[in-house]
């Protein structure tokens, strides 16, 4: 008798979790699922809006990826993403090719990212003016000493460009179209540039997204001119503006999408990005 009940209740226990399993992957695969891809200007703060996204909505599961403005585009249209996180305008060209394949594209502001200007710990400069940035990257100016450093050559960090829109911004406001100097290296990731800064034995300079961890490099000061005041990308300076290399950064989708997330999500974070 005591086989029999034993027996009887390892079948109840195996039909139970068999149904509680069930119900599991039932439930997520009901879940709607939303992908973002592309500028990683964007995607920490994204990252975070997205977080809190899926506390008030457990019904949809997130994934942004930090990548770049043009990964982000062709995620798109590749169908790999619903959304493409972009910190520059969608060029001519990505229109006629999102037309080609039938995309409607929409695309909207969304919140404000800054640039930040990182240096080698050990250098003494704290800040330069809006003009002096464009000197070194231009390579007019090839050496520290020419804006109050030590007597050192001075090595530039960018992203590539046009990939990136963080680095296109950057020329256009910094630069003003004008070409970078032969000696600025360009990486394919911010964090390459991050570590080249931290573990150079050299003096360099690079460009960063502001939410970047900055443990370990030293982030420089910026004036819009000689008589204006020093200021650091923090949140407040970059949201009033005072911060002079801040840009806005937007979404784009194919309009077509029956996907409820996307509007849903878009609204939730361009509420997040007006605070």
């Amino acid at each position: 008798m005591r086989k029999y009940f034993t027996a009887i209740l390892g079948a109840w226990l195996v039909v139970s979790i068999s149904v509680l399993s069930g119900t599991s992957l039932a439930q997520e695969s009901t879940k709607q699922r939303l992908r973002l891809n592309g500028a990683a200007m964007a995607s920490d703060v994204v990252d975070k809006w997205a977080k809190q996204f899926m506390e008030k909505n457990p019904g949809v599961e997130i994934t942004v990826i930090g990548s770049s403005a043009g990964k982000g585009f062709q995620s798109i249209i590749d169908g790999t993403a619903e959304i493409g996180m972009m910190s520059r305008e969608i060029r001519p060209d990505e229109r006629n090719k999102s037309a080609e394949k039938g995309l409607k594209l929409v695309e909207k502001p969304i919140g404000r990212s800054a640039v930040a200007v990182i240096t080698h710990e050990r250098n003494p400069v704290n800040e330069l003016t809006l003009e002096q940035l464009r000197r070194l990257f231009s390579g007019e100016y090839d050496n520290w000493k020419l804006v109050g450093g030590p007597d050192e050559p001075v090595r530039c960090l960018t992203r590539r460009i046009p990939e990136s829109g963080g680095a296109v911004f950057f020329w256009n406001t910094v630069l003003h179209g004008e070409p970078f100097g032969k000696s600025t290296v360009m990486t394919e990731t911010w964090e390459a540039i991050l570590t080249a800064c931290k573990r150079a034995q050299d003096l360099p300079i690079g460009i960063v997204p502001a939410s970047r961890n900055m443990s370990g490099v030293k982030l420089l000061g910026m004036k819009k001119d000689d008589s204006s005041a020093s200021v650091v990308p923090k949140a407040e300076n970059v949201e009033n503006g005072t911060y002079p290399i801040t840009l806005t950064f937007s979404f784009a989708w194919d309009d077509r999408s029956t996907s409820p997330s996307i509007t849903k999500f878009v609204d939730f974070c361009q509420a997040q990005g007006k605070h």
